[in-house]
């Protein structure tokens, strides 16, 4: 079991599940939301997470887009929230607590990074992946 938690510790979850895989991310809204080059996250099944505490601590903001950002609102980490109404999980990981090894899949919309951010040529994808079935089998979740 691993877990997790915001920046002040007010919101704590847990994992069943260890995520063997994850994904980098350089829109503009990604680079926004994180602060620095890009969001690194994973997705995984609902059934494989639970909030242990401060979930009345969490706030959303959503784009008409459907872009999601839920974060603290005492320390305004990001943390993690429902993929757009599916059974799974949007999972920033600098949010464990605990150390992983997960391997890189791919780096996303390198075309809107910023010139000084370096993105492994063997993992660019210029655009977004090509749906979210595709990012998780990519991810191997099922």
């Amino acid at each position: 079991m691993l877990s997790g938690s915001c920046l002040c510790g007010e919101v704590t979850f847990s994992l069943a599940v260890s995520p063997k895989f994850f994904y980098r991310c350089h829109c503009s809204l990604c680079r926004k939301q994180s602060g620095v080059g890009h969001n690194l996250a994973t997705l995984v099944r609902a059934a494989d997470f639970s909030w242990q505490s401060g979930e009345e601590a969490i706030a959303s903001w959503i784009k008409p887009t459907g872009y999601r950002n839920d974060f603290c609102k005492q320390c305004g980490s990001s943390v993690p929230n429902l993929l757009r109404n599916l059974p799974y999980i949007w999972l920033p990981l600098g949010l464990l607590d605990d150390a992983i090894s997960p391997l890189c899949i791919g780096d996303y919309c390198a075309d809107d990074a910023m010139p000084w951010d370096d993105i492994p040529e063997e993992t660019r994808h210029a655009q977004a992946t090509e749906s979210v079935r595709a990012l998780l089998d990519k991810l191997e979740v099922p």
